[in-house]
């Protein structure tokens, strides 16, 4: 009976990912696993660029992101890897998976990873004037993590549809998969 505001995102096609950070500083990072215990990864997302080391405020605050590789740079992987004689990964989000789960960090360094943040955990007083989900995008952006450019608040249900209908088609033109919004 009253208007709902939706927050649309596209639903990316990597690996989730849970960050830690105290104090503003990066200390911890793991895959999801069963959902209950992941693997611990941080050296490994320590080489992503688009995982922030220092955020610009210092608080303490737990993210969720989806890792990902880049269509381009896993054309050149596999070209790379065909080349060595070395099997091909099946898809990017395989070959994402693959790179973070790497025993070197420095294999990881060179596989061209990014990761989108999808929510954030905030602790202490840093939540108290977010009241969406959007507002806590928004400021997940402002402490220096990449969201997805795609993100669109819309007024309604319509609006929502009409977000859904829109990347049916326009998700193939993007650099990284997704599956969903």
């Amino acid at each position: 009976g009253r208007p709902v505001d939706y927050c649309c995102e596209l639903k990316i096609d990597g690996l989730s990912v849970s960050l830690r950070y105290e104090n503003g500083e990066f200390v911890r990072g793991a895959t999801r696993g069963d959902g209950t215990v992941g693997e611990n990864i941080t050296e490994n997302l320590k080489t992503v660029r688009s995982v922030p080391l220092k955020l610009k405020d210092n608080i303490s605050i737990e993210v969720r992101g989806e890792c990902f590789m880049p269509k381009k740079s896993f054309v050149q992987l596999n070209q790379v890897r065909e080349a060595q004689g070395q099997d091909i990964f099946a898809n990017p989000r395989n070959a994402a998976s693959g790179s973070l789960r790497q025993l070197d960090s420095t294999i990881t360094a060179k596989r061209d990873l990014s990761m989108f943040t999808y929510t954030g955990i905030f602790e202490d007083d840093a939540d108290k004037q977010i009241k969406t989900h959007y507002d806590g995008m928004m400021k997940l952006k402002e402490l220096g993590f990449k969201i997805n450019p795609n993100i669109r608040l819309v007024k309604n249900i319509k609006e929502a549809i009409e977000y859904c209908n829109e990347w049916e088609a326009k998700r193939f033109d993007l650099d990284y998969a997704t599956d969903g919004v």
